[in-house]
């Protein structure tokens, strides 16, 4: 029976943001084992360096906490400070079907406690059998191989679905050796001889990471127009390095007795590991009104470090941190006619963490014994938000889209105490007498208009009002002793950092404007334009650490050393554009279409306050692209090439970066069940420094501002060979 449905196409994209789904995110998954980097070729996103595994995503210059970012609908947290389990590496890549992306103005109902943006990614939706199918078996399996790094894994799924019931299980698993540069980028210094391992001149210390095991098991149950989800997972890590942090992720402390074998380490099951287990509960109703939506989880987290025998030098540093976050939402659809939806509900998050050092003996004992170090004891983070959006078709070429927001956030945390009566009791005395609680009102209001005169024209325009309560690392680190400071830091820049009391919420007014013109069907070409400015008071940079909260002016004139930093409210502008297109360039039957794809980012970011340039501002960047499809073909070569760096935080001591080009090439070919990836990155093998990259700390003593030799950026990935085959059944 033929079936005729005539309507309205619903737009592709959401509301000030853009979709990414399977065609998109395919090709992404063999470069990489870091969700994060599904988000590399998205206009506006740029990513900081981290882990392999736990980049921080960055829209149009605002970056980590400052984002709202969610997976299945979870705000997750991280817990350490460092912010080493960032909240996209809690999903592996391969369970990625499906990105949203709100680059600068986030509706309401998706943003909140968050100034940046949105960044939504979410598995796959299980599937279930149709009503003459029986039982519904479906599966995948995968693997990669990384020539740089020695970089391998693999992955594995299978799910069973009835008319009215479906479950899934899926893991996957990858490790990496140190990643190498295009040659010696180091400069003199204790580079090669301080760890207990050697490490070749282009070989970038501590970026191994081994054991990333994630495991997923989804139930699902539907009736009529009701559908209960129900996800369990679990996380683990042997240890992963972080060069540009003084520490790493390891499961326990390294063995004394041997301590040159990556993953030789003491079990100590009075320690906890690296593991992270997710619940998560989903409803969905369809209703007369509209839709109801309605979720619970529970995030338990267990994170330990030390250092990897690339910096290890027989003296521990173990560090403890756990956390525990319970939140969820609810929200109403409401079909008030054809034309007008008004959303409403509310979310909350409860947050609670402890992180404490234990005391250790080695060549210092009269300073890191004989007692725990509480950085953060008993922090509390609580969030409730309510939010009202209404949705307007006012005919089929104007849309908008107004909503506000309240948000209560309230932060406490209970006495510290140092490793010993000594360096640190001063420090803590005074914060034990302040008072912790800090109690923040917020409210946000959206206003997105879209305007479509045909189907080759889009634009959209929006203002937009967004507040960020300050997170607990920003509140509550005290000691002003240089080696703990230092342990606080998740920009990746070198220096230490010291908390705030006093901080107030960041609020931030941006205006954004887009235009987008294509052919109808959008296949042929297209060109979108994006200009965008925000300003924001009380946003929370930093300021040298002089008295009276340091007992010394050494850092207040430093230009050529780690400094000691503390939190600090300021004013902030930011502003910028983002260009992307695509141009059909022809078609034959021999050789198939060619396409040309182009992507041009360009952020600005200053201190109204102080003058001074923002920390980790992506420099102009571009990326052209040539892509060829022949049947089941697809060949691309890409041109990446990046400005040099010259606008730096000075009171951060940031390094410049010179500009660089990157040629890379890319290749898949697609069976009915197989899809089978090659790439070669970085073809030419060429040495180029991250922008945004942060210190090299890979290497050398991670206890002190003299440790390592000053000056130094993290350096890209040389040449690497990429192969990946995944199957269907």
């Amino acid at each position: 029976m033929t079936v005729i449905v005539t309507g309205t196409p619903v737009d592709d994209d959401p509301v000030g943001g853009t979709r990414l789904g399977r065609k998109e995110l395919a090709p992404l998954r063999a470069r990489s084992s870091d969700s994060t980097q599904l988000l590399h070729d998205v206009p506006g996103v740029s990513v900081y360096s981290a882990g392999a595994i736990s980049g921080l995503p960055v829209i149009h210059g605002l970056a980590d906490d400052r984002l709202r970012v969610q997976v299945d609908g979870m705000d997750l947290m991280s817990a350490c400070p460092n912010h080493m389990n960032s909240v996209l590496s809690y999903i592996d890549p391969s369970r990625v079907a499906a990105i949203e992306v709100f680059a600068g103005i986030a509706p309401v109902s998706v943003g909140g406690d968050s100034i940046g943006g949105a960044i939504q990614m979410k598995s796959a939706p299980l599937k279930f059998a149709r009503a003459d199918e029986g039982l519904r078996v479906e599966g995948q399996a995968g693997a990669f191989y990384r020539s740089n790094g020695n970089a391998l894994g693999y992955q594995f799924g299978v799910a069973l679905a009835g008319e009215q019931v479906a479950a899934s299980y899926s893991e996957s698993n990858s490790q990496s050796d140190n990643y190498e540069a295009a040659g010696n980028f180091k400069l003199p210094g204790l580079w090669q001889n301080f760890g207990e391992v050697p490490v070749a001149p282009e070989e970038v210390g501590s970026s191994a990471y081994k054991g990333a095991q994630n495991r997923a098991l989804d139930l699902a149950f539907s009736q009529s127009n009701h559908l209960v989800e129900l996800g369990v997972s679990e996380q683990k890590l042997d240890y992963e390095g972080f060069p540009n942090q003084r520490m790493d992720m390891v499961s326990s402390a390294p063995d004394p007795a041997d301590p040159t074998v990556p993953g030789n380490y003491l079990i100590d099951k009075n320690e906890p590991a690296n593991v992270n287990r997710l619940v998560n509960l989903r409803y969905t109703g369809q209703y007369d009104w509209g839709q109801l939506e309605a979720q619970v989880f529970r995030q338990s987290l267990q994170h330990h470090m030390d250092m990897l025998p690339d910096r290890f030098n027989g003296m521990l540093m173990p560090m403890d941190t756990e956390s525990t976050t319970l939140g969820g939402q609810v929200k109403g659809s409401i079909e008030l006619s054809e034309t007008d939806t008004l959303r409403v509900g509310g979310d909350f998050q409860k947050y609670r963490l402890d992180d404490w050092w234990p005391p250790i003996g080695g060549p210092f004992p009269g300073s890191m014994c004989c007692q725990d170090f509480w950085n953060i004891n008993d922090g509390e983070r609580d969030r409730l938000g309510l939010f009202a959006e209404w949705e307007a078709r006012w005919n089929p070429e104007w849309l908008t889209l107004a909503g506000i927001r309240s948000d209560t956030v309230e932060a406490n945390t209970g006495p510290v105490q140092g490793y010993s009566s000594g360096s640190y009791q001063g420090d803590a005395n005074r914060f034990n007498a302040l008072d912790h609680q800090r109690v923040y009102h917020n409210w946000d209001w959206t206003l997105l208009t879209r305007y479509t005169p045909s189907q080759t024209q889009t634009y959209e325009a929006g203002l937009a009002r967004k507040t960020r309560a300050p997170n607990l690392y920003e509140l509550y680190p005290w000691s002003t002793f240089a080696m703990a400071a230092l342990m606080n830091n998740f920009v990746g820049d070198g220096n230490g950092y010291i908390g705030n009391l006093d901080l107030k919420p960041e609020v931030a007014h941006t205006i954004s404007a887009t235009a987008d013109w294509h052919d109808a069907e959008e296949t042929e070409w297209s060109f979108k334009a994006t200009g965008y400015a925000t300003w924001v008071e009380d946003f929370i940079n930093a300021k040298r650490c002089g008295p009276p909260v340091c007992n010394t002016n050494a850092y207040l004139t430093t230009t050529n050393a780690y400094v000691l930093l503390q939190y600090d409210n300021q004013s902030a502008r930011l502003y910028g554009f983002d260009l992307s297109g695509h141009l059909r360039l022809g078609r034959s039957e021999a050789l198939g279409s060619f396409t040309a794809i182009g992507l041009v980012n360009y952020v600005r970011g200053e201190s109204r306050s102080t003058g001074d340039n923002l920390y980790h501002m992506m420099p102009l960047n571009a990326k052209l692209g040539l892509e060829q499809r022949l049947g089941r073909w697809t060949n691309a070569a890409e041109v990446q090439g990046v400005a040099a760096k010259t606008r730096i935080s000075q009171v951060r001591n940031e390094v410049t970066t010179p500009g660089y080009a990157l040629f890379n090439l890319r290749s898949s070919y697609e069976w009915k069940h197989v899809r089978l990836d090659v790439d070669v990155e970085n073809v030419f093998d060429t040495l180029y420094l991250l922008p945004l990259g942060g210190a090299y700390l890979g290497q050398g003593n991670s206890m002190t501002t003299g440790g390592v030799p000053w000056g130094m950026s993290l350096p890209g990935r040389a040449r690497s060979l990429n192969v990946a085959l995944n199957m269907r059944f």
